[in-house]
């Protein structure tokens, strides 16, 4: 799943877009979509990101794969929920026995 901030508000114009499983791919493909410049797609930091200004950011605001939040803030709280319940998930798949 892509999130998206509207805008980021230390960085006005800019927009940033995570995938919840850090699915490189899920985000090379929306670059590519939106038409964002290969730079867009940052690899490096603590989960891999899409970097959206102009034409780029505005394409993916309308985009219907984009789940799109109003700020940062509430995106990151989505996105920590999300892997909070993943962790969830696994944990109870551990718990399946195999007989």
């Amino acid at each position: 799943m892509l999130l998206m901030d509207r805008e980021n508000l230390l960085a006005r114009g800019w927009s940033h877009v995570v995938s919840t499983t850090d699915d490189v791919g899920e985000l090379e493909a929306l670059r590519i979509r939106v038409g964002a410049p290969p730079p867009a797609l940052q690899r490096k930091g603590r989960r891999p990101h899409l970097d959206l200004k102009w034409e780029g950011r505005e394409r993916a605001l309308r985009d219907p794969e984009v789940t799109v939040f109003e700020t940062t803030r509430d995106l990151l709280r989505y996105l920590q929920a999300s892997v909070k319940e993943r962790e969830r998930e696994g944990r109870r798949g551990c718990d399946i026995g195999v007989e």
